[in-house]
């Protein structure tokens, strides 16, 4: 079992044995030389040496070869046509270079860098394929990271700037990786108290202001409460806020935060496994308001971003089906499953904003909410519900920015079925399997602030299920290790956020 203090020295950079990074106009130096071929520069990369030529290569995606030129490895990749690359497919194939070079122990390691904008992007996926589970075992000889070097010789005359696109991919990487350790811990040592220490220290780091809301507040918040009654640990809600000067609007952002997911009274049986990564929304957040800080990126609004923190266990005093729970704005809630109880934390904490936080603008949600999300998108898209048109649309465009695919479904309150004959509300539909991803955004919607008059919303609305996307399953993948999530969420949260 860890310490609070051996969990937070696993998140500093230093400890996590990760590869320097340079741009570098000479390629000689390097034990191997990585040449990304496409079929647009195929015949200027033949141009490179006489072997080459001799290969008369295409860039088709089928096409690899080892040669040695002036006793230099080089390792030839065929990827395709380079109009169809993008930010996420950038990020896995420097990711995917890097594994390689490191599967065959070298000391360094040079990769053709096309484009000065792919710096960012390869610095993301270097790093966060860098990161080994290792990191939670004791040290014994550990192999230095080999160094990497991203070759064009461009880069030359743009080295100030090249360095700088690193740092700043780096910074990403490193607020990704924050999110993938906290959901790596092992749930013993990431109790509800202890990651609220984890919240507290790292954000006093940052200079960021935090709130661990005291147990006698958070009474009245009978949801919350509510899902940890099993546990020998207490629920807990931590609030960070980032103040915007001049900003007379307020921005929530919620990431659900269960420690560990046992279902409850209900149980999962055999899909129990991974359940520690259920407060991998949480660790968004967190690592989002990392990447905003040390990146120095300019929120929109006065922002402020809620962890509500709970452990879903079925002690001799766990909530049952039947119960009936107070959410924080007054609606009555009917539990029909108790395994649908992140909902319940993530409406509460959604009452706690309202309760406490004057003109909200846009509430942003961010959770490994429903199963139904990984069965009807798998492991690719963040699924999105969203009650603004607008917006939608620019949660999309975050996604494909930032390389994090998203896939927004409909605004249609018929799918809103989770009625109840005792409560104002159920937890779970009357149908859960149909559309259950949506369901469970429009029960969130439910605790929206509201007009009290026309019981429209006065906020915008936008929900993100990253059930499938944080892609726990992804044994073998090439361009990260198994064992850590997939860190999504910070990319799009940051670009929605920030100007």
């Amino acid at each position: 079992m860890m310490t609070v203090a051996e969990i937070l020295k696993l998140t500093e950079v230093k400890n996590q044995n990760l590869p320097t990074i340079v741009a570098d106009w000479n390629h000689k130096k390097y034990d191997v030389l990585y040449l990304l071929v496409f079929e647009e520069t195929a015949k200027e990369i033949m141009k490179m040496s006489p072997q080459l030529s001799k290969l008369k290569l295409t860039g088709k995606k089928t096409e690899t070869h080892s040669l040695v030129v002036d006793g230099q490895l080089w390792r030839v990749r065929g990827i395709g046509k380079k109009k169809d690359m993008d930010a996420r497919k950038v990020r896995r194939m420097f990711g995917k270079m890097y594994m390689g070079g490191e599967a065959s122990k070298l000391k360094n390691i040079g990769i053709l860098c096309d484009e000065f904008e792919w710096l960012y992007f390869a610095a993301i996926g270097i790093h966060v394929a860098a990161l080994k589970p290792a990191i939670f075992k004791p040290k014994k000889d550990q192999k230095k990271a080999p160094e990497v070097g991203l070759i064009n010789t461009a880069f030359k005359n743009k080295a100030a700037a090249a360095k700088k696109e690193i740092k700043r991919g780096e910074v990403t990487a490193e607020a990704k990786n924050l999110m993938r350790i906290l959901g790596a811990t092992p749930p013993n040592s990431l109790s509800t108290e202890a990651y609220s220490q984890v919240v507290v220290k790292l954000a006093k780091k940052w200079g960021v202001k935090c709130k661990n809301v005291s147990e006698k507040e958070l009474k009245k918040y009978e949801l919350l409460n509510a899902v940890s009654k099993g546990s020998v640990h207490n629920s807990k809600l931590m609030v960070l806020t980032i103040p915007v000067k001049g900003s007379d609007k307020n921005t929530v952002v919620v990431g659900k935060g269960i420690c560990y997911d046992s279902g409850g009274m209900q149980g999962k049986g055999s899909h129990m496994k991974t359940m520690k990564e259920d407060m991998a929304g949480s660790a968004s957040v967190l690592a989002t308001v990392m990447h905003i800080v040390k990146n120095k990126l300019k929120l929109k609004e006065t922002t402020h971003f809620l962890m509500p923190l709970a452990e879903n266990m079925m002690g001799s005093e766990a909530t049952r089906a039947d119960d009936v729970w107070t959410a924080g704005d007054g609606q009555t809630v009917e539990i029909v499953h108790t395994d649908a109880e992140g909902r319940l934390v993530m409406g509460d904490a959604i009452c706690y904003a309202k309760n406490n936080f004057k003109n909200i603008d846009k509430v942003y949600t961010i959770a490994t909410l429903t199963g139904s999300c990984a069965v009807a998108l798998g492991e690719i898209y963040t699924g999105n519900l969203c009650n603004d048109d607008e917006l939608r649309n620019e949660a999309v465009e975050a996604g494909k920015k930032s390389g994090d695919l998203v896939f927004t479904g409909p605004w249609d309150l018929e799918y809103d079925d989770m009625n109840s004959p005792v409560a104002d509300v159920a937890n779970l539909s009357q149908k859960p399997r149909d559309g259950g991803w949506l369901k469970a955004g429009y029960y969130l919607a439910r605790f929206v602030p509201k007009d009290k008059k026309t019981g429209e919303h006065t906020a915008k609305f936008c929900h993100f299920d990253i059930a499938g996307a944080i892609d726990m399953d992804a044994s073998g993948a090439p361009h990260r290790k198994k064992g850590f999530s997939s860190g999504v969420g910070i990319g799009y949260l940051s670009e929605l956020l920030t100007k």
